[in-house]
């Protein structure tokens, strides 16, 4: 049986139910979590195979082989990826900004976004509560998933989509995770297969992902679930692979902090 570490949330929702339909999960036990979760156990060897986060295949190459073809990527707006602030403030003269403790990539990203685009110096500390308490004691916060969409019903609060603003700054698409294997990537051709199969069935089943996010109680209309799930891609070509490596590029960039605790 092969262990494959899979995110969570609405965002994997047509790639899982896809790998459903196609008979892509023969064989395979898919074990969930958070994407620093989903880092974690391909890191510890507790699974083969993973759908990590950009930063950490890069940060663990002597560990981790990209399987190439697929990832979890976008060109220009994503939804869910978002930088919150309260009404009337700007990204520019924040100076405490709160990051979700379920993510790496975004985590560069958003300090690309903050210091390099907007010229930002702000304190990072890294948290995990409400989003109502983050940003009533941050100047802006990030926020990823399902959490991201829930946010943007909040009142008084203004969001910034990372996706948008980075393909404006590079022109480039972003890509927020890659398959990344412990073994020779060789090995695991199979698995891109049925991922391409996966794709293209989510792909051509739009309605009906739509109709699973609802009754799995997303907290967002029929619509804008179906601009959300248009606005993800699961393929990872030459675009996306030179967006990667510029954002990589850009994040080496960046000073070391400074980091606040881990709120829990």
């Amino acid at each position: 049986m092969l262990r494959v570490g899979f995110v969570d949330g609405l965002n994997c929702l047509p790639l899982r139910m896809g790998l459903e339909a196609t008979g892509g999960l023969e064989g395979v036990e898919l074990v969930g979590g958070t994407p620093a979760e989903v880092n974690a156990t391909l890191l510890s060897g507790a699974v083969e195979l993973g759908l990590v986060s950009s930063v950490s295949w890069d940060k663990n190459r002597d560990k981790f082989w990209r399987v190439p073809g697929y990832g979890i990527a976008s060109d220009g707006p994503v939804m869910d990826v978002l930088l919150a602030k309260r009404t009337g403030q700007t990204l520019r003269e924040a100076r405490s900004v709160a990051l979700t403790s379920e993510a790496a990539t975004s985590h560069g990203l958003a300090r690309v976004v903050l210091e390099r685009i907007y010229g930002a110096s702000p304190r990072y500390e890294v948290v995990s509560t409400r989003p109502e308490w983050v940003l009533a004691e941050y100047d802006a916060a990030l926020f990823i998933g399902d959490t991201a969409l829930e946010v943007q019903g909040l009142g008084g609060v203004e969001t910034v989509d990372l996706g948008a603003v980075w393909g404006e700054y590079a022109a480039l698409p972003m890509v927020y995770a890659v398959w990344a294997s412990r073994g020779d990537p060789a090995r695991y051709g199979f698995w891109a297969d049925r991922v391409a199969l996966a794709v293209g069935w989510a792909e051509g089943h739009l309605d009906e992902v739509v109709e699973e996010a609802l009754r799995r109680g997303a907290l967002a209309m029929a619509d804008d679930l179906k601009k959300y799930f248009s606005s993800i891609g699961y393929r990872v070509g030459l675009r996306e692979v030179e967006g990667l490596r510029r954002y990589l590029a850009e994040g080496r960039l960046l000073s070391s902090g400074p980091y606040g605790r881990v709120n829990a």
